[in-house]
């Protein structure tokens, strides 16, 4: 069984059997170093916990830059209820460099 976590606003899913400990999500966040409301803090079992998902800005550098691909993020439109295939992939690679 697979354990996630899941938050409010962008969900963002951590798959605990796959995540490696390496804590890439949580030093590449802009919305958890240096920021009162963090999306991630590191939990004490060796897994980033999500503790503030409404913080995340959906820029995609945690699920880009996870080396297990262990993070996934569910960003929202208005319109059509998720982002397009093409947008989305433009929204990692930039999140990549």
């Amino acid at each position: 069984m697979v354990e996630e976590m899941e938050t409010e606003g962008p969900g963002i899913r951590i798959d605990r059997e796959r995540c490696m400990g390496c804590f890439e999500c949580v030093d590449i966040c802009p919305q958890t170093n240096y920021t009162e409301f963090p999306v991630y803090e590191k939990g004490k079992d060796g897994v980033p916990v999500v503790v503030n998902g409404d913080s995340c800005i959906a820029c995609l550098s945690c699920e880009a830059n996870c080396r297990a691909e262990a993070i996934t993020v569910e960003v929202e439109q208005a319109k059509e209820g998720a982002v397009a295939a093409e947008t989305r992939a433009v929204l990692k690679c930039r999140a990549m460099f």
